[in-house]
């Protein structure tokens, strides 16, 4: 499988209907959107769509343990398990989690601390959740992009079909751009700048994936989280 790919596209044709309660809240400010903006060259542009956002404990598996105000998800092992009760929107098998907050007719941009083996994207409120509804995991359905750092690359998964990116070494921070309306989905890499290189802040990016395709529906951001793994939204900088 080539490993210089940069781009994946694909046209949604499945018309399965979906119950899901999570998503934003009533009080949630909707960014106005304005269709002929660039796409971002650099974090400055980036943070500029900056979306805070809260993990969403009803639907975390129940491997996952939600800390810090809504803001990390941790795993140890399968033997323990957070003591909560089942619930038709959490996850049934995936050891995934969604956020509270969806994007649908603007932009918005999150960066992720982590730790271990996990992967980070997004997924159509709709998608399934449990394990009658076949694969859930973040990248192995139509309904759903992921992508993650498995040990030794990060991995960009889309119907369950993973393209390898070795070229880029590790950074404890991915970034997440989605510009909802246009189709498109960035990954980077966020890392802190090195003495010599020219930037407009102390951190700065590198495209690791770009995703194009039709987005017609919100879209929430989501976490799969490995064995001794976390994940941790991060705040603004101020």
């Amino acid at each position: 499988m080539p490993t210089t790919t940069r781009i994946i596209s694909d046209s949604r044709k499945s018309d399965k209907a979906r119950k899901a309660k999570a998503g934003s809240t009533p009080t949630e400010k909707i960014p106005a959107y304005e269709p002929n903006l660039p796409e971002p060259k650099c974090r400055a542009d980036l943070i500029k769509h900056w979306f805070s956002l809260s993990l969403d404990d009803k639907t975390a598996n129940k491997v996952l343990w939600i800390t810090d105000g809504g803001a990390k998800v941790a795993r140890m092992t399968d033997n323990v398990t957070c003591p909560v009760l089942d619930r038709p929107e959490r996850y049934e098998y995936a050891p995934q989690v969604l956020c509270k907050e969806g994007i649908l007719g603007f932009r918005g941009y999150w960066e992720v601390e982590f730790s271990g083996w996990i992967v980070v994207g997004v997924a159509y409120e709709r998608a399934g959740r449990r394990n009658n509804e076949g694969p859930c995991g973040l990248g192995e359905n139509e309904e759903s992009w992921g992508l993650g750092w498995s040990g030794s690359c990060y991995n960009a998964w889309h119907k369950s079909h993973s393209i390898e990116i070795t070229e880029i070494p590790k950074c404890s921070t991915i970034g997440v751009y989605l510009d909802q309306p246009a189709g498109i989905l960035n990954f980077y890499a966020v890392d802190e700048v090195k003495e010599g290189e020219e930037s407009t802040g102390g951190k700065e990016v590198k495209l690791l994936q770009q995703v194009r395709s039709s987005f017609k529906e919100k879209m929430l951001p989501g976490f799969w989280v490995g064995n001794h793994s976390h994940c941790l939204i991060t705040k603004k900088e101020e």
